[in-house]
């Protein structure tokens, strides 16, 4: 008999009820799972200050939908997150403004509507095709590491037609590099003005420098001539709108390809290493999506096909970007005094919006703390804005369709071939820095069905 028991996944603790702003702050570098505190689950803004600046916490559904939508011109993007992400993504669509996000958005936004699923479709089953030959039932499997190799290669060919082949490990060397090293934002981040230099600063430039070149063989070798044939994609449309007359190549074009390429695969690798996680320990769910994945055209001609039919293993995905959502947190800062939900916020206030909190409160959901994909089942869906892991407003993920997509048909194939059960028991907390990631890679036992 299958174990019944409601799955409840280990969290870190929250920060203590009276710390002010600084330690919010101080605590995000650690783990932004452990950043705020309880109250947050209860009032809609908690006003804190660090240093002198007043610090917002907004992490219910009123106060979220007012910065991200109803109220979104009195918000920008905060200033630390061009300090902290800029050696990575530059001034590419993740952290730019106005007119030039615009433009941006506007230039790639036909390469993710739904027309082109189909073809994703495909691009993502061979991939998984492919990842699922590459592991292993003689031994303990890292699924953390397999499944970034996996949504890379999907980014790769889906988005730029391109074999990742020997980019593969510098790719994602250089990005766990920067994810759990400089990328990590300090209270000085948030603090300083943003032109003042520090020894941080200079680590980033490096950084910068090295990866900017890594990017730039990437373009040349996806510029390298292919087959007549080939079908447009998304570096032909960044080619098109960001690259200079002659075809070649601009730091913008640089930046939309580092943004396309990071987001593209380290917010959905986390994702499907979390889904694992939880259908190893969930039995009953594990055998529901495997059932449902198991008389499926799953192949690159059929996946687009079968994906409106897998019904639990989208729901598994829903629940597990509840639960873990890779873009754990957003952050706003007043443009000027302005009214948050009865609360007076002067300008320049740093806002923050814990989305994994949204998710977990337990006003909003039953039974928050646990895994369960039922919720997303047989029912109408959660308010929107008690449901945000891909944001809200104008600033939504535009590869939201695609991410969906590649970790509904992902997991749907892994679990048609392969029952998964946990070898190294040890219990995995998120660490939330840039994404949700586990604090250790557990090991996985993999039996081919």
């Amino acid at each position: 008999m299958l174990d019944s028991s409601p799955l409840v996944p280990p969290m870190p603790p929250l920060l203590s009820e009276g710390a002010g702003g600084l330690r919010v702050l101080a605590a995000l570098r650690r783990n932004g799972y452990s950043a705020f505190p309880p109250r947050c689950l209860t009032e809609p803004v908690v006003s804190l200050r660090a240093l002198g600046r007043p610090l917002v916490l907004a992490a219910g559904p009123d106060s979220m939908q007012a910065i991200l939508t109803s109220d979104a011109g009195h918000y920008r993007r905060m200033r630390v997150g061009q300090r902290v992400l800029s050696p990575i993504v530059g001034r590419g669509l993740l952290v730019s403004e106005g007119d030039t996000w615009r433009r941006q958005r506007r230039a790639m936004a036909p390469a993710f509507t739904p027309r082109t699923v189909p073809v994703l479709a495909g691009h993502i089953a061979a991939c998984a095709e492919r990842g699922c030959r590459g592991l292993d039932t003689d031994r303990p499997v890292d699924l953390f590491s397999a499944m970034r190799r996996l949504a890379l290669d999907v980014a790769a060919v889906s988005m730029f037609s391109l074999d990742i082949g020997a980019f593969d490990q510098p790719l994602r060397d250089s990005v766990t590099r920067f994810m759990t090293g400089i990328g990590t934002p300090r209270p000085s981040d948030f603090l300083l003005p943003p032109r003042t230099p520090t020894l941080l600063g200079w680590r980033r430039a490096r950084f910068r420098r090295q990866w900017v070149a890594l990017i730039g063989r990437i373009i040349a070798a996806r510029r390298t001539p292919g087959p007549a044939e080939a079908p447009r994609d998304l570096f032909d449309l960044m080619q098109a709108a960001f690259g200079d007359q002659d075809g070649g190549t601009t730091s913008e074009l640089i930046d939309e390809v580092a943004t396309m390429i990071v987001a593209g695969h380290e917010t959905t690798a986390s994702v499907l290493f979390w889904a694992c996680l939880l259908l190893a320990q969930s039995p009953r769910w594990q055998d529901e999506v495997a059932r449902e994945a198991r008389d499926k055209d799953l192949t690159p001609d059929g996946a687009a096909t079968s994906l409106p039919a897998l019904h639990a293993t989208t729901a598994v995905v829903r629940e597990t970007l509840r639960l873990y959502p890779p873009a754990f947190m957003s952050g706003r800062e007043t443009v000027g005094e302005t009214e948050l939900c009865g609360h007076t916020l002067p300008g320049n206030a740093m806002v923050l919006l814990p989305f994994w909190m949204l998710h977990r409160n337990p006003a909003l959901w039953d039974a928050p703390a646990q895994f369960d994909p039922q919720r997303f089942l047989d029912r109408p869906d959660p308010p929107r804005f008690t449901f945000l892991p891909f944001g809200a407003g104008p600033h939504v993920c535009i590869g939201a369709q695609l991410a969906m997509t590649e970790a509904v048909l992902v997991l749907a194939r892994l679990l048609q071939d392969f029952a998964l059960t946990l070898a190294d028991h040890r219990p995995v907390l998120p660490v939330g820095v840039l994404s949700t990631r586990p604090d250790h890679a557990p090991a996985f036992r993999l039996r081919r069905r």
